[in-house]
């Protein structure tokens, strides 16, 4: 069975009152416009693997019988499911892409049809177009906007974990917009793959920051720290990490103007963060950088979060290690054992401690928390694929 491509937050309607030039975020080349529902559209399967197979052991199963219709609350995996195949996309000369039309008072969004290896629309850091779109239509009743921020500084190549966060923050939030905040995108297969199956990912061009309030940022890691609580400053939204995946709909907790997960108990991650525009939390925390010191790896990150939040409690609604568990502390629980994720919101991945590469193929096999994760994201179940 094909997999489906699914997008239901992306408006069709083209409106022709040139009546004010807004400032224009580059455009792909167009190749018709597409007003049918990506649902519509099915591609065929795969047949090749993309990258290297995980070791033996990682992919040994111990049973083969089928799972009953309803399993999802049994976490034994000692039975199999049949996964649909990943979309074939060597192939493919074009696919959907959504596209904000600037040249109009209200900025609106349109699908359109575009040459495979075509850019993503790309808006400058300080758009009046993108900020005007973003207000007009990525708002509901909630206090935090349906709106995906990733930072994306320097030249990365994007693996299938990255792939991962991307397609799983498409699927289980159904976001406005995904804006990849940096000055280069990610290139690469994945990147490529990712692009035919989420139409509405944006490029907002901007360097990294080079210091906060004088001081200069000492890593990328810090850069990118900041980089974060500016694009939440300026649009509201939802940050994610690039090796954090999402498991459920954040709209339960789109309703207080700030949240954070605890990791463990003395700290607060900063890789899934929601805000409303200019938050009162936001503001005190960034003004709490005036102490940053680029020796302190996690300290305003992390520690200094979690002791505003203890100062200021109304301004910030705090899960209870919901985005985050297990913490870093536990890795055993991704790398080797199978971790009860049904209470989470999301999940880090921890990536840069982990030596293992997989691809669709051998993650149907992997029998430990990454592999059930990675396939409630592809295939839409936890459970082992048949072979």
């Amino acid at each position: 069975m094909p997999l489906v491509c699914q997008h239901d937050d992306v408006s069709m309607t083209t409106r022709r009152n040139n009546q004010r030039a807004f400032d224009v975020g580059s455009s792909p080349e167009r190749i018709s416009h597409n007003h049918a529902l990506l649902s519509d559209r099915t591609y065929s399967t795969r047949e090749t693997s993309l990258t290297n197979d995980v070791h033996e052991e990682r992919t040994k199963n111990q049973t083969s019988f089928r799972c009953p219709v309803e399993n999802s609350n049994n976490w034994n995996f000692n039975c199999k499911v049949p996964c649909a195949d990943m979309p074939d996309i060597t192939n493919m000369s074009e696919y959907v892409q959504a596209h904000i039309n600037c040249q109009i008072i209200k900025p609106n969004i349109e699908l359109i049809n575009v040459k495979r290896m075509a850019t993503v629309q790309v808006f400058p850091e300080h758009s009046e177009c993108l900020q005007t779109f973003v207000m007009e239509n990525c708002h509901d009743e909630e206090a935090v906007p349906n709106l995906v921020h990733y930072i994306w500084f320097s030249k990365r190549e994007m693996n299938f974990y990255h792939f991962l966060s991307f397609l799983s923050a498409s699927r289980f939030l159904k976001p406005c917009l995904i804006l990849v905040h940096g000055d280069r995108l990610p290139f690469g297969t994945y990147w490529e793959y990712l692009l035919t199956l989420v139409p509405n990912i944006m490029h907002v061009q901007r360097s990294p920051p080079e210091d906060v309030f004088g001081k200069p940022l000492g890593n990328i890691e810090h850069k990118a720290d900041i980089g974060r609580i500016q694009a939440l400053q300026k649009f509201g939204g939802i940050y994610i990490d690039t090796d954090e995946i999402i498991l459920s709909s954040l709209d339960p907790v789109r309703k207080y103007p700030f949240t954070l997960s605890r990791a463990v108990d003395w700290n607060l991650s900063n890789g899934l963060i929601l805000a409303e525009k200019n938050a009162t939390f936001l503001k005190i925390w960034h003004s709490e950088y005036k102490t940053y010191n680029k020796s302190q790896w996690g300290y305003h990150s992390t520690i200094v979060p979690y002791l505003l939040s203890k100062k200021y409690p109304d301004l910030i609604h705090v899960e209870n290690k919901t985005f985050v568990r297990p913490s870093w502390q536990q890795l055993p629980l991704l790398f080797e054992k199978n971790f009860n994720w049904s209470e989470n919101y999301g999940i880090h991945l921890y990536i840069r401690f982990y030596k293992f590469t997989h691809d669709f193929n051998d993650i149907k096999y992997l029998n430990t928390t990454i592999g059930s994760v990675a396939r409630h994201v592809l295939y839409g179940s936890k459970e082992l694929c048949e072979k």
